[in-house]
Formats: C-alpha cells, structure tokens, sequence
C-alpha cells in the first residue's frame, strides 16, 4: 500500500490525537497520507489503497460516503461508543497496521440499500443506505400509514411509527433496538422492521437478497426519509419510496477470520467492548 486516508471523529480529543499520531507513523513509512474529518474535505479517494476510521460507527458510516464510491477498503477503529463495524482495538491499531501493510489482511464486502424517492412531478432521488432506510413520521408526533409493496404485490399497510428497510449491518443498529433480527454480516438479504406498529400482526421479515419494495405515504400527514441517520427528506403523501439491495458494496479490511462476528456478538450487545 503506497497511500492511506485517515478519517477521525474531530469531537473527541483523544481520536484526534492518535489521527496525528498515526499520519506521522505512516509518513514515516512513506506512504502518502491524507487526513481529515469530512468527507467535504476531499473530493475522491480513487487514488488511496486504504481508509483508516478512527472513531464509532457514527465515524464510518460519515467516511463511507468517501470510501464507498471509490471502492476503498475501510478499516474501523474501535474508538467510540457503539463499534460494531470495528473488530480492531485502539491497543492493536498498530500491530493491524503493520499486518495491512504486509497485505495479512483480507476484504469483506457488505451490501447496502438502495432508496428511490419517487413524486408526481419531480425528478427520482437516489440514496445509498449502509445501515438503513427509514420512511417515519415528519414534524408532525402521529402515527403515519405506509403501503408496503415486496415484488410489485402488495403485502399490507402499517399504522406505526415508520417502517425501516435495514442491511445486514444496519441489523444491529436502529433495526435491532425496533425488534428486528440480527443478520450475518456476510447476508446480501434485507430486512423489514415495522416501528412501533399499531394493533398489527405482520412482524419483522427477512427478506430475499433480490427483493423489492415500494413504501407509499398513504396517510395525510406528512412523513420523512431518513438515510442512515443523516439524510432526511420530506415525504409527502402519495409518494413512493423504492428499495432494493444496491449495486454498490462497502468493503472492509479484515484482519480478524469471519468467526469473529460471532465470537464476540454477545459482548458487543452488551457493550463490554
């Protein structure tokens, strides 16, 4: 590997500390580094080998938005609060290191959803989910309806809070604390998880890897899209959000055999690490 990007988490002091620590190691190693805190502050990764996430799972899904298009490996170091992407500790982030440069490591790539916001008169949007797709409540604090359609047939209607479409990854993150299941991380398939549904018998589904779904605004309040936590769109009534698995992958160094989602499962589910 020749050139690595650093991407940290500026509002902890401590992460930015070993952003700088770490530059000025692989500087040393001469390899061409870049670092920063948004994807703002670059344009593309295409020319980079490598994405090093210092922070949370907050930090990698803000530095996909680099990585993904680029097809840059990420490797996530487990710096924040919530790290389920990160199987690397900040006490071997530099033995990692040194096995990455060694090319001891290997790629995992995981799939994302894909959301296509369509409304009479405007033009389709497209968006790019690592975690989830979450079609809820806009400013308005009421219960909203939702068509959901899986494979052009329509399947039924919920009265809820939202309806989430969520990926493998996102399985243990908002998908999860709704009542979903956790996936493999490995599994292309999705996921769909009703919020707090009102007096409704249809429960979370696993969906198959190549299923699509349309989710209608059928209620007259407005609603909302929110993509991963940091996207949020208006939705009003009528208007159709399409999901589907994404071409596109996010792909992940690995130094640790896929056992190791496993392993340590239950301990990251309870927060001991």
């Amino acid at each position: 590997m020749h050139r690595i990007g650093i991407f940290y988490n500026p509002q902890s002091e401590p992460t930015q500390r070993v952003a700088i620590e770490l530059d000025r190691w692989l500087q040393q190693r001469n390899i061409v580094t870049w670092c920063g805190v948004s994807p703002d502050g670059m344009d593309t990764l295409t020319s980079y080998d490598l994405l090093v996430c210092l922070g949370g799972d907050g930090t990698v899904l803000r530095a996909a938005a680099l990585a993904i298009p680029a097809r840059v490996p990420m490797l996530p170091v487990a710096l924040g609060h919530l790290s389920f992407m990160a199987e690397v500790t900040p006490d071997e982030l530099y033995p990692s290191m040194e096995r990455v440069l060694a090319d001891d490591c290997w790629i995992e790539e995981r799939a994302l959803a894909e959301a296509v916001v369509q409304c009479a008169g405007c033009e389709p949007e497209r968006f790019v989910a690592m975690n989830e797709v979450l079609l809820g409540r806009g400013d308005l604090a009421r219960v909203i309806a939702i068509s959901v359609n899986v494979d052009d047939i329509p399947m039924t209607n919920y009265h809820a809070d939202g309806v989430l479409v969520a990926t493998a990854t996102g399985s243990t993150a908002y998908a999860l604390a709704a009542g979903g299941p956790v996936l493999d991380p490995r599994s292309r398939a999705l996921v769909l998880v009703p919020i707090a549904a009102h007096l409704h018998t249809v429960p979370s589904l696993v969906l198959h890897e190549g299923a699509h779904l349309d989710l209608e605004v059928i209620s007259k309040y407005p609603a909302a899209l929110s993509i991963d936590g940091r996207i949020n769109r208006p939705l009003q009534p009528g208007d159709i959000v399409a999901v589907q698995r994404a071409p596109e992958v996010a792909r992940f160094a690995r130094v640790r055999p896929p056992s190791y989602f496993y392993q340590t499962l239950t301990k990251r589910l309870r927060r001991e690490l």
